[in-house]
């Protein structure tokens, strides 16, 4: 995973205590755009979300967990709003290369710029007297 580049579920092990909503976990596993995610796994009550992220190791979920020690949980996916995108984002250069010739060979908008049909760019003239 490339960190902020992908909204996709995923799987870490976090370390919890019952009757509380902190939980921690090894280096680098969140990242500030897991917030909203939702949590799953044992030990996690339904609808928890990731309510904070304090730090890499550190965060805070929306409702208690259920049991102490550490647990597997599914990260779901991010809100595309924690991201600041939606859509298709490329994980390489080399990705994004073939991606925008494919698409510009296709005639097709390229997908990880934003295309609006209905608004079009224009410019502005200002007169200064």
């Amino acid at each position: 995973m490339v960190a902020g580049r992908t909204n996709e579920p995923r799987t870490v092990t976090i370390t919890t205590t019952s009757g509380s909503a902190a939980v921690t976990a090894a280096a680098g596993t969140f990242e500030r755009s897991d917030a909203g995610r939702t949590v799953t796994g044992a030990g996690i009550q339904a609808g928890t979300t990731i309510l904070s992220v304090q730090s890499a190791t550190a965060a805070t979920l929306s409702l208690a967990a259920s049991a102490s020690g550490a647990r597997s949980v599914a990260l779901g996916a991010a809100p595309a709003s924690a991201l600041g995108f939606t859509g298709w984002s490329p994980e390489s250069e080399a990705e994004a290369d073939s991606h925008d010739l494919a698409s510009r060979n296709a005639g097709e908008p390229i997908v990880d710029r934003p295309a609006n049909a209905t608004t079009q760019a224009g410019y502005r003239t200002v007169t200064r007297s």
